[in-house]
C-alpha cells in the first residue's frame, strides 16, 4: 500500500513514468528540456523535478514560462532534442505537443483539466490526477504531481522534496478545507511529512511572516484574510494595536506575532474579527484569521521555515519576472539568490498594494450580466492574477459573479486572469472550461490563443480588439453552465 492512498492505476502510471524517465538518461541523451509555469506552484514543481533529475545524473535545461504557448513549443521543435518534460502545464496543450513532437519522448506532469483527445499519442506520458478521478483543482498541485513522480523514482532519496509539494499547493491556494487546511492528496503528502518528521502542522493566527516581521507590518501585509482599513496601511495597524493594548516592542526589540502570549493572541483574534464584521465582512472571512501552518523542520532561514512564507517568496520571484531566483532557492541556494528573493518580495508587495489602491476607485471594476472585470497597465501583466485573487476574496468584487483581470501586454494582447468564489463553483461554474470554450467559439484558438485552468481559477490570452466579443461570449457560456446545473 502506497502512503498516499492513490489507486492502483494511478500508482502504476507513476511507476511506469519513473522507469521510462530513468531509461531516458543515457550517454546518448544530450539534454532533457524541462519547462514549467511561472507561478509559485510551477517554480516549486521545477525545483522538485530538476533536483530529482540531478540526482539521477541527468543533463537538463530549465525554462520558466508565463504560459505554454505555440510560439515556444515551435522553438523547442527547432532545437531537435529527444526528451521533454512539462510541469504545471501541458495537459491543456496536449494537442499542440502531439503535433510538435510525433516521436520524441514527452512527459507531462500537470494538475489542470486535461483535454479529451480521441486518441492519445503513445510517445507522450501524461501524469494528471484528473485522469485518475482525483480533483487537481483542490486536491493536488503541479508541485505535488512532480513530488509523486520523484517519490516513485526514489522514496528515500527524494523524501526531502516533500515540503516543496506543500509550498506549491499553498501557492495555488489549495488550502480549501476548514482553517486553511490542505485536503485530498495534499493532506496525504502532509501526513507522510509529519510521520517522517519532515514537517510539523500547527494551528495559529493565519498571518504570513509571523516569526519574521514586526506585528504591525505582518498585519498590514496580510491580504488573505483582507482586513478593512488595516491591509496595506501599517500606520493604521500601529494605532489599532495600541488601542487593543498589545505592545509592539519588548525592550529595544520589535515583537513578532509568534512572540505574543496565548492571551494576547486571543485578544487580537477577537478584535480582528470585530474589525472584519463591522465592515460588512462575513463570518467565513472572520474565521479565516485562524489557520493551519505547515512548518518545514529542516529549514533554518526565516522566510523558508513556513510553507506559506516560502510560497510567497517564490510567487514574488515569478511575478516580478525573476523565476530563476526562486528556482535557485528551491535547489538549495541560501546565500545570494535567497537574499535577492527577499528584496523581490518587498518590491512585489509594494506593487500589489499600489494596484489595490487603484482597484478601489469607483468605476475601475466594471460589470456585465455574469462577470465583473478590470483592466490594469501593461507593466503589471504578471500581477493581474494576484489582484484578481485578492479582489475575489474581499468586498472589492461581488461574490455573485466571477472577477476577470485584463492586463495589457506589449504584444497588443490582454493577459486574462479569472477567479470565482466557492459558491459559484457549487452552482456549476468552471472557469477553465468556460474560457477555453469562449476562445473556441470566437475561433481564437485557431489563431494560437490559449486558455484553461481550474474551476475557480483560470487564465488565457486574447487580442485587445476582441475584449468586447470575449466578454459577451463568456457571459453566455457562464449562463449556460449555471443554468445546466440548476436543471440537473
Amino acid at each position: 500500500m502506497n502512503p498516499f492512498g492513490i489507486s492502483d492505476e494511478f500508482q502504476t502510471a507513476l511507476e511506469n513514468a519513473a522507469e521510462k524517465l530513468k531509461a531516458w538518461i543515457s550517454p546518448d541523451t544530450e539534454i532533457i528540456r524541462v519547462s514549467s509555469h511561472i507561478d509559485a506552484d510551477g517554480i516549486a514543481a521545477a525545483g522538485i523535478i530538476c533536483t530529482a533529475l540531478d540526482r539521477l545524473g541527468a543533463h537538463f535545461h530549465l525554462r520558466i514560462l508565463r504560459q505554454l504557448e505555440p510560439q515556444y513549443i515551435n522553438s523547442l521543435v527547432q532545437e531537435k532534442n529527444t526528451c521533454y518534460i512539462f510541469s504545471d502545464f501541458g495537459s491543456g496543450q496536449l494537442h499542440l505537443l502531439a503535433q510538435a513532437f510525433p516521436s520524441q519522448n514527452v512527459l507531462i506532469l500537470d494538475h489542470h483539466e486535461p483535454l479529451n483527445l480521441p486518441k492519445k499519442p503513445k510517445n507522450i506520458i501524461e501524469i494528471n490526477p484528473h485522469l485518475f478521478k482525483v480533483n487537481g483543482s483542490i486536491e493536488i498541485s503541479g508541485a505535488g504531481v512532480s513530488f509523486l513522480l520523484a517519490y516513485f523514482l526514489d522514496p528515500k532519496l527524494n523524501l526531502d522534496l516533500l515540503p516543496l509539494a506543500l509550498v506549491g499547493a499553498i501557492g495555488d491556494t489549495q488550502d480549501k478545507a476548514k482553517q486553511h487546511t490542505l485536503l485530498g492528496l495534499n493532506a496525504k503528502i502532509a501526513e507522510l511529512g509529519v510521520k517522517e518528521t519532515v514537517i510539523q502542522i500547527e494551528k495559529d493566527l493565519y498571518f504570513q511572516y509571523s516569526e519574521i516581521k514586526p506585528i504591525s507590518k505582518a498585519i498590514s501585509e496580510t491580504t488573505d484574510p483582507y482586513l478593512p482599513h488595516l491591509t496595506g496601511n501599517e500606520d493604521a495597524c500601529v494605532r489599532f494595536l495600541g488601542e487593543v493594548g498589545i505592545p509592539l516592542q519588548a525592550g529595544q526589540n520589535w515583537r513578532t506575532l509568534s512572540d505574543l502570549t496565548t492571551e494576547e493572541k486571543r485578544l487580537l483574534t477577537t478584535q480582528l474579527t470585530q474589525q472584519i464584521l463591522s465592515h460588512n465582512g462575513t463570518s467565513e472571512q472572520a474565521s479565516a484569521i485562524i489557520g493551519t501552518n505547515y512548518k518545514i523542520l529542516a529549514e533554518t532561514e526565516s522566510y523558508l521555515k513556513d510553507a506559506r512564507s516560502y510560497s510567497s517568496l517564490l510567487n514574488a520571484c515569478g511575478r516580478t519576472r525573476n523565476p530563476g531566483i526562486g528556482v535557485a532557492v528551491c535547489l538549495g541556494d541560501r546565500a545570494e539568490h535567497y537574499r535577492r528573493a527577499q528584496d523581490l518580495l518587498i518590491e512585489y508587495q509594494t506593487r500589489i498594494n499600489t494596484l489595490l489602491e487603484k482597484i478601489k476607485h469607483p468605476g475601475i471594476i466594471q460589470e456585465s450580466d455574469y462577470v465583473q472585470y478590470f483592466v490594469i497597465d501593461e507593466s503589471d501583466e504578471t500581477l493581474v492574477g494576484t489582484i484578481a485573487t485578492i479582489s475575489s476574496k474581499t468586498k472589492l468584487a461581488k461574490p455573485s459573479k466571477p472577477i476577470l483581470g485584463f492586463a495589457k501586454s506589449e504584444e497588443n494582447t490582454y493577459k486574462i486572469s479569472a477567479r470565482a468564489s466557492d459558491t459559484l463553483i457549487k452552482k456549476g461554474l468552471h472557469l477553465g472550461l468556460a474560457l477555453r470554450k469562449t476562445l473556441s467559439e470566437l475561433q481564437l484558438d485557431k489563431k494560437g490563443f490559449l486558455a484553461g485552468g481550474h474551476d475557480a481559477a483560470a487564465g488565457g490570452r486574447i487580442p485587445i480588439s476582441e475584449q468586447s466579443a470575449f466578454i459577451e461570449t463568456l457571459n453566455k457560456i457562464i449562463k449556460q453552465q449555471i443554468d445546466k446545473q440548476l436543471v440537473s
